[in-house]
């Protein structure tokens, strides 16, 4: 399906039941943002494996590394972000999310964020500072940095569903740090659900099937 020119170069896919992109009915919605050195076609790849009713928003990152990679924010330091460059990007996504609404047959309550790795760490700070514009979280492989001070709305959050899923034997984010990501939420009363895979830096068939049912619930609230 053809995209519509916004701030961010991305891809849509619409559900099967979708008739035309003009249709005015309006669709749950999944906003994938992809790790670094992806681009947007990456998480779309997921879609199929993934309840068939959801709308796919992918925005491709706005920083360039080589042809066909982005990112959405500089790296210096693995675990160590720059504030400055995710707050950035966490303005971009934000200002990404209230072009979309109005240009796609979103269902406003039903959007969710599915990350992985970068993208997954914003995925979680976006929706820990914005909670009222997202129904919840998937989150693969990533983590909440602690270098970042971030202003969570403890209110909003509160039984926020989040989904965290993560290798065992991931050596680009340690699943060390996704452990303390998942300490962080329960602390903050997020309505987690937490899974470890024998898996690397990655998605398997099994993290698939636990996302898959989770959104499947998700979707029947």
């Amino acid at each position: 399906m053809e995209s519509k020119q916004l701030s961010l170069q991305h891809l849509v896919r619409f559900p099967d039941s979708a008739q035309t992109p003009e249709s005015p009915a309006r669709h749950p919605a999944i906003l994938a943002l992809h790790g670094r050195g992806s681009n947007e076609e990456d998480l779309l790849g997921l879609a199929p494996q993934l309840p068939a009713s959801l709308l796919w928003i992918s925005p491709r990152a706005p920083l360039p590394l080589e042809p066909g990679s982005y990112e959405w924010y500089r790296v210096k330091v693995v675990g160590q972000p720059d504030p400055a460059q995710v707050f950035s990007a966490i303005e971009i996504i934000d200002h990404f999310i209230t072009e979309i609404l109005p240009a796609y047959a979103i269902e406003p309550q039903k959007l969710f964020l599915l990350g992985f790795s970068q993208g997954s760490l914003l995925s979680m700070c976006y929706a820990l500072t914005h909670p009222a514009r997202v129904a919840g979280v998937v989150a693969q492989s990533g983590y909440i940095p602690k270098s970042v001070a971030l202003e969570i709305n403890e209110v909003g959050v509160k039984d926020k569903p989040f989904l965290l899923t993560h290798g065992e034997q991931d050596t680009m984010i340690p699943i060390e740090w996704g452990r303390a990501s998942r300490d962080r939420l329960q602390e903050l009363g997020i309505d987690l659900t937490y899974h470890e895979f024998p898996m690397g830096h990655q998605v398997s068939l099994e993290s698939l099937e636990s996302i898959s049912a989770w959104l499947q619930q998700q979707l029947g609230k």
